[in-house]
């Protein structure tokens, strides 16, 4: 149903009367404009349909016009005036959930609560920003034009062993070969709820920037272009699993915040970039199977490589390298936010947890200990199964300024979280 009247146009022609005074329907064309952005939120679909279900049909041209009042007016006007009521309460109910709604994006963005889902196409990308996500991550990969796709996978097409490399392709081809969605055309849906909320932020995770770092600066500047087009460079935080890509993306993007993705290997870590422990040799060893490469590196030095090129590339860090800790600590003290992965950490803390929670907290204050001391602040996925409790524990072990992965429903922060300072300590 659309409250929108044209000029000229008696609201009460429609069969809908302004039942609150001046300014109420403005209100109500308001409340339902955000109620079908948030569409998917809760039970705002259903309640989307039952207001639909309660618009009255006229029938234009119709002989009841022509014959006047019949005997049934009396009949009618109750009618009307039950079904005035209806919607009232649908009002109602959709403010209430709207209020939700509101609640559950100042949460997301409070706790820094990225919902860390698998986005490859507009209808992926809609149902996350339809249900009240409010930093979705998007992974960034290039087709042989340059242009930047949306995709987790590098490669496009259905099937996987007939699937083709994403960047051995044009962007016509990708276009016709697959349902990826253009980051254009995901920047466009995101701009939408940005002007609902300016709250919103996204992640753009550079999965690669081509073959060589010299291609690095070229695909970062078409990156840009789009996100000045579509006024949102400021909502874009950066990640990477690469410390090339994320020096050449900060290069660009001074002022955005950073985030190196992958995994600090907790138990064989050393301190993350200092050398008081463990093997004093600089290594990155390299394990490769079909369209996977996993790095395990002690590297000091950022070692150039085609990180992400037509596959996907994961770090395993026993050691951070220099350059990477000077730019993500340089952000912290300029006022943006660098940070480091601590996610495969708390993924061992979390199944410690069943032998020894002391043990598995201790785990997660020791490495959170060590990004403070480099300066950096801790990006950390939650457990799926009781987020709101899992989000309070890690932020009282790991500290108030963890970036939180998550994978779940929007409508699980739209609750009063209690103050996780005064919830298991930290």
């Amino acid at each position: 149903m659309n409250f929108e009247v044209n000029a000229g146009e008696n609201l009460g022609d429609t069969g809908w009367e302004d039942l609150a005074g001046d300014g109420s329907r403005q209100h109500k064309e308001r409340l339902e404009e955000r109620a079908r952005m948030y569409r998917k939120f809760g039970k705002m679909a259903m309640l989307l349909a039952e207001l639909d279900g309660t618009e009255p049909q006229n029938d234009a041209g119709g002989e009841s016009d022509a014959i006047g009042v019949s005997s049934e007016t009396t009949d009618s006007s109750e009618d009307e005036a039950h079904i005035d009521l209806q919607v009232e309460s649908l009002f109602k109910q959709m403010e209430n959930i709207l209020g939700d709604v509101d609640k559950s994006l100042k949460n997301q963005i409070e706790y820094s609560i990225v919902n860390h889902k698998k986005i490859n196409t507009r209808d992926a990308l809609e149902r996350e920003l339809q249900s009240g996500t409010s930093i979705p991550e998007l992974d960034i990969r290039f087709d042989k034009d340059g242009k930047p796709w949306i995709s987790h996978s590098p490669r496009a097409g259905a099937r996987f062993f007939f699937s083709k490399p994403i960047h051995n392709l044009n962007s016509e081809q990708v276009e016709q070969y697959s349902r990826r969605l253009s980051l254009e055309d995901g920047l466009q849906m995101f701009a939408k709820y940005k002007k609902d909320n300016e709250n919103h932020r996204m992640v753009l995770e550079l999965k690669e920037l081509g073959p060589s770092s010299g291609t690095h600066n070229q695909y970062l500047e078409n990156i840009k272009s789009l996100l000045d087009k579509h006024e949102v460079a400021d909502s874009a935080i950066f990640a990477t699993l690469s410390p090339s890509i994320l020096r050449s993306a900060h290069d660009v993007f001074p002022d955005n915040s950073m985030i190196l993705n992958g995994g600090i290997a907790p138990i064989i870590s050393y301190n993350l970039a200092e050398k008081s422990l463990g093997p004093s040799e600089e290594k990155e060893y390299t394990a490769k199977i079909p369209h996977v490469e996993l790095v395990f590196s002690n590297s000091t030095e950022i070692v150039e490589r085609a990180d992400g090129y037509g596959k996907q590339t994961g770090y395993l860090w026993t050691r951070l390298p220099k350059e990477t800790v000077n730019t993500l600590a340089g952000l912290n003290t300029e006022g943006g936010t660098g940070a480091a992965s601590l996610t495969i950490v708390n993924m061992f803390a979390n199944v410690m947890e069943k032998l020894s929670p002391k043990m598995a907290e201790r785990m997660r204050k020791y490495y959170a200990a060590q990004l403070d001391k480099l300066g950096i602040q801790k990006q950390v996925a939650i457990a799926k199964k009781n987020p709101a409790e899992s989000l309070l524990r890690t932020k009282a072990q790991m500290g108030q300024d963890s970036i939180i992965y998550s994978d779940t429903s929007p409508g699980d922060w739209a609750t009063d979280l209690p103050d996780y300072n005064k919830n298991g300590g930290g």
